[in-house]
């Protein structure tokens, strides 16, 4: 058992493992919705990350710890100049630097990507979120009823 932490694309191979990170980590949030989840299949989650890692304006990071998936970033591209981004950690890892480590990895592939701007939505209950984006550069864009839209230019 290597427990060491490592930080890395996402590639076909993991879907079964990702899949099962999801299904953990939407157990412990309200922010994912096992629903969503329920008729995922392996075959369909590998040509999935396949596509993200060919991509240009894709991306999803993954923070693996004794050969389990406990955290991943994603960017999502809306057009060609802006992506969103997302970040779900185990909760049992919470308060370990993780979502720091896979956004700043996260930040230095956006440096060789063609987008401009980043955006994200963060629930206002949830401080400690908020502070970790404004900590990269994230700003508030748009306040909504429970949630914040925070940007930052690439």
């Amino acid at each position: 058992m290597s427990e060491e932490l490592t930080l890395r694309e996402a590639i076909p191979s993991d879907a079964a493992k990702l899949i099962s990170f999801l299904k953990k980590a939407s157990q412990q949030s309200d922010f994912i919705v096992f629903e969503d989840l329920k008729d995922l299949t392996v075959k369909t989650e590998e040509k999935s990350l396949d596509a993200i890692y060919q991509s240009k304006v894709d991306e999803l990071m993954v923070a693996v710890f004794d050969e389990g998936i406990i955290g991943y970033c994603r960017i999502e591209a809306k057009d060609n100049e802006q992506a969103e981004l997302g970040i779900v950690i185990d909760k049992d890892f919470w308060n370990n630097g993780i979502a720091s480590y896979l956004i700043e990895d996260t930040l230095d592939w956006l440096e060789s990507s063609p987008l401009k701007k980043i955006f994200l939505e963060v629930y206002k209950n949830n401080p400690v979120a908020i502070h970790i984006y404004q900590k990269y550069g994230f700003a508030t864009e748009l306040t909504k009823d429970k949630t914040l839209i925070m940007s930052k230019m690439v």
